[in-house]
Parts: structure tokens; sequence; C-alpha cells
């Protein structure tokens, strides 16, 4: 083993890479060294840090790693070990080895570890822990709801306890920090009926009762709620701290907003992949011919929609020989509209997640819309116009490019809107389907306004001769 100094060396050494970005080579570092020696230097780390590094490791390495911390260190470095890494890590540790680190963490936290695995290897480990039923209890709920999220059995108080008596039983007890925020105060029937701030006991009179200085319009959660509902009433009301109760109100626990920060990377993760129509749990480390699986199944879901598309496009083959040179301004009219509908619908998408639109207000939401793709419609109309006619030499052909593109912008604000609130009202997520159906919608109405107009103009030999 290196002496101490060689130790305090590297950790130095790593530290000054993490500082840099420079992960790879940290863990360069510290793969060089016995597990033991490893874990002395994870454990100086802050445990973010920590698992950055050893999410770099092999995953045999990664696990003997762990296993040689202390089991309050191991938990908080398993925790923000990425969910795929953390897993593995979980599943080379024994069921006793992995229920000390269990019992280190957060029941909500534990009970995230223990969904991820199997149920065989989850239900040796919850035998030898000692918070099993607690643990056990959340993993009665589903994994992206309140239930699943929240802390259990959170410490209440009666709202005719003074302001000394609680400092007192606050300084006895020494409640876990993550659910002191706020203190709640039930009745005598245990429902939950107003919150005291941490701040308000400190400031007040001791001999004043929590009943006179509660808050009693408290925001909650049933168990059943959506984790996205959850990190929306957060932000919205700027809490640090949303509880969780049950059909009788009473108070069965507590969601932090650390827990929410996570969930709120995820779903704009999900959001965003859904919007390219890509599997949520991929990202660049996976394994290529997964990947590959993955995309190739949308691809396939987006193939008759283009067939359509083109089909579109093949009943208007007497224009196109006509006017060789439309489909060139059909990549113009077709692409601007799938921008425009995709700025519509990511907006819509995002302001429906965060709740700053409901199904209520489809009617302003669409003449908005409408209005800015009209707006922009006129604009781009009248540049490819002119481009048209300096470019082929003909007013009229730039014309019917301008009137096309107007058409479509215009089609694209409405479809963007319209699909997103319509999938909305269906219970079906807006970002899962919403980009294939606008771009659909966009190349197949740019191309009908395109090849439609000028047919029609070829009819009554308005661009004839040209």
């Amino acid at each position: 083993m290196p002496p101490v100094h060689e130790l305090d060396l590297i950790l130095d050494q790593v530290r000054a890479l993490l500082a840099q970005g420079q992960v790879e080579e940290a863990a360069d570092l510290i793969s060089a060294l016995r597990p033991t020696e490893a874990a002395d230097v994870v454990a100086a780390l802050h445990p973010a840090d920590g698992a950055d590094v050893l999410e770099e490791l092999d995953p045999a390495d990664r696990a003997e790693v762990v296993e040689e911390l202390e089991p309050g260190i191991g938990a908080d470095v398993l925790i923000e070990l990425d969910e795929d890494e953390r897993t593995d890590v979980a599943n080379r540790l024994d069921a006793e080895a992995l229920s000390e680190f269990l019992d280190e963490m957060a029941p909500d936290d534990a009970a995230d570890v223990l969904g991820e695995l199997d149920e065989t290897k989850a239900e040796a480990a919850l035998a030898e822990m000692d918070q099993e039923d607690e643990v056990r209890e959340l993993l009665e709920h589903e994994e992206d709801s309140a239930g699943g999220l929240m802390i259990p059995h959170v410490v209440a108080f009666r709202q005719s306890m003074t302001v000394q008596q609680t400092i007192e039983f606050l300084r006895r007890h020494k409640p876990d920090e993550e659910t002191s925020y706020y203190l709640f105060v039930t009745d005598d029937a245990d429902r939950l009926i107003g919150v005291v701030s941490l701040r308000q006991l400190v400031v007040a009179a001791p001999h004043v009762q929590l009943g006179a200085i509660m808050k009693p319009d408290v925001i909650t959660a049933d168990v059943g709620t959506d984790q996205e509902e959850c990190a929306r009433l957060l932000a919205r009301y700027d809490l640090l701290a949303l509880p969780i109760v049950d059909d009788d109100r009473k108070l069965v626990g507590v969601v932090t907003a650390d827990d929410l920060f996570d969930v709120v990377e995820e779903e704009a993760t999900e959001d965003i992949y859904h919007l390219a129509n890509l599997d949520a749990d991929e990202d660049v480390y996976d394994n290529v011919f997964r990947s590959s699986r993955r995309r190739l199944t949308w691809l396939f879901v987006n193939l008759p929609t283009a067939l359509f598309a083109a089909w579109v496009v093949s009943r208007f083959t007497n224009t196109i020989a006509a006017l060789a040179v439309l489909p060139s301004f059909a990549l113009i009219v077709n692409g601007q509209g799938g921008n425009a509908g995709i700025q519509t619908l990511t907006l819509i998408v995002r302001s429906l997640a965060l709740g700053e639109i409901t199904l209520r207000d489809s009617w302003r939401t669409l003449t908005r819309e409408f209005i800015i793709g009209g707006l922009n419609g006129m604009i781009f109309g009248v540049c490819v116009g002119v481009i048209g006619l300096v470019w082929q030499g003909s007013m009229m052909l730039g014309l019917v490019v301008g009137a096309a593109l107007l058409l479509n912008l215009i089609n694209a604000a409405i479809v963007g809107t319209l699909v997103p609130l319509g999938l909305r009202l269906c219970k079906v997520d807006p970002a899962l389907a919403s980009g294939v159906i606008v771009t659909t919608f966009t190349d197949v109405m740019g191309s009908v306004c395109l090849y439609g107009i000028a047919t029609i103009l070829l009819s009554y030999g308005f661009l004839g001769g040209w």
C-alpha cells in the first residue's frame, strides 16, 4: 500500500483533474490502486465527484471499490451513480453488503435502488435491512408517483403544542434534516391542518401555540399523484417539501425538492427524446445494436407517413412535368413548414408539461399561433416569391411559391397547436407522437398547396409558356 502522503498526492491530482473536467484521467489514476486504496480516495471526494470517477471504471473494479467504502459514504456515492451503473453495482454486491448501504439511505432512495433489481435480489436485500417495513411500503406504490418518491412517517405536531415544547422535541429526537424544512401540524384525528416554517418557530414567543402561527392553506398531493405534477407544485408555490396525504388527509410522507430535481431532469429528457422519437432510456454509451433496434422501431412507424407524403406528390406528376423547377421550391415550402411546426409544437408541449396552458386555453392559444403563422408566412412568402422571380424570371411562379409558403406556415401553426392539445385530450403524452404527425401534415399540405395552386393556374393558362 502506498504511504499516506502518496495517497494524499494522488487525491490532489484526482481533484485537479476533476476540476478541469478530465474525469477519465482521474479514473485512470484510481484504477491503478488497490480497491482499499481507491476507496480511500473516493471517500475523500464529494459523493458526486466520486460517482463520476467510479462510472469510468470497469464494472468489476467499480463494485470492488464500492464494497470497500464505509456504509454511509458508499450509500451517498451509490445514489449519485447513474441508474445503469448503480444497478450493476447492486447486482454485484451480496445481499448483506447491499443491505448495509441501503440502511444508510433515506427510505425513498433505498426503494429506488431496490426497484431497479430483479425480485429475487431485492427480496434478499430487503430481508437483511433494518428499515425493511418502511422501504417495502414505498415499493407498493408506483415508482413515478408521489407515494414512490416520498419519505414516509414524517414527524407531525399537534396544534396545541407550544413553540418551546416543539423546540425541545426537535432537540431530543433530532429528525432527519431532509424532512425538517417545515413542521406539519395535525388535529386530534391526525389530519393535516397547517404548516410552520423553521423561521416562524425560531422567532415566535416560547408560549405561543403552533395553531396560532401555522399557515392553514397547505399545498398537498395524494400518494397517487404523478411525479411530474409534484415537481410542478413545488415550482409553482416555491416549496422545499411537499406533504403527501391519504384519502382522509392524514399525513403519510413528504417529497423533498432534491428528489424532484432528478424528476425534472428525467421528465425533460423524456419529452425531448419523445419529440425526436427516441427511447427515453437511450444514452450515448448504449450498445450500438440496442440503440439501432430502438430507433428502427420509430423509423418504421414514420415510414407510412413518408409514403403518404410521396403518394400525394405522385398525384401531381403532370404539373411537375410541365414545371420541372417546382420540386426545388417544394424543399423550401415543406422544410420551412416543418421547422415552423416544430417551433409551435415544442412551445405547446412545454407549456402543457409545466401547466402553463390547459385544454380550456385551446382557442386562445390557437388564435395566437394562427396570427404568428400568418405574419411569418407573409414575410417568408414575399421573400421566397421574390427569390422565385429573380431566379426563374417568372412573377407568377414567385406568387405560386409565396402563396404556398404562406399557407403552409399557417397550417404548421394550426397543427403544431392542435395535435399536442388533441393528444392530451386523449390522455396520450403530447410529446410521444406529435413530431411525426406535425411533420406529416406540413409535408403533405406544403406539397398540396404548391402543386395544387400551380395545377389550377396551369389549367387556366396563367403559367403556360413559362
